[in-house]
């Protein structure tokens, strides 16, 4: 029973691994949008507002915001666009957001090794953060949203300013390889 206990603990480990790892997306477009056209960017100012509590300040702060449009930049200039502060064609906005959320695996019930049998059920709760970036591409002429992605990924608490670099890159990039969309 013992070899059962290790492999529910491994198989539960390789998971939990495997969530911070895992990112999701999804995006929209205006299919009427001239997405051929836009050749020029730039970032949409913000209005300097503290945050109002400290899930707030986490989420947005000065070294998120460079790893982010570091990200962005580097992947637009690889698709062909060059950012311009005076006349682009579309300006970017991001929103970031972080939720507690809660995995539960019910493994279902175990055989004991006593005499009586069943030894009961074993459930599995593990306690993570998700992490939201949403990046909308706002067409200058119009003043429309033309082009939103949005990308979740468990969060870690690793620390390091290169784990946070990587995973900021690989989101960005899930992200934007949908852009432009394919009609």
């Amino acid at each position: 029973m013992k070899t059962v206990t290790v492999l529910t603990a491994l198989s539960a480990l390789l998971l939990l691994a495997g969530c911070g790892t895992s990112i999701s997306t999804n995006y929209d477009y205006d299919v009427n949008a001239r997405f051929s056209e836009y050749k020029t960017f730039d970032w949409q100012p913000e209005p300097e507002i503290a945050p109002g509590n400290a899930q707030q300040a986490r989420a947005r702060n000065d070294l998120l915001d460079k790893r982010i449009k570091t990200s962005v930049e580097a992947l637009l200039n690889d698709k062909g666009m060059t950012r311009n502060t005076n006349t682009p064609d579309i300006r970017i906005v991001y929103h970031t957001g972080v939720q507690d959320k809660v995995q539960v695996t019910d493994w279902g019930y175990r055989y004991s090794d006593s005499y009586w049998g069943w030894g009961g059920r074993e459930i599995d709760v593990y306690n993570y953060e998700e992490g939201t970036l949403i990046i909308d591409f706002i067409d200058v002429a119009t003043t429309q949203l033309v082009w939103r992605g949005a990308g979740k990924v468990a969060l870690s608490n690793s620390g390091s300013s290169g784990a946070d670099d990587e995973l900021v890159k690989k989101v960005v990039g899930k992200i934007l390889s949908r852009y432009p969309p394919k009609r």
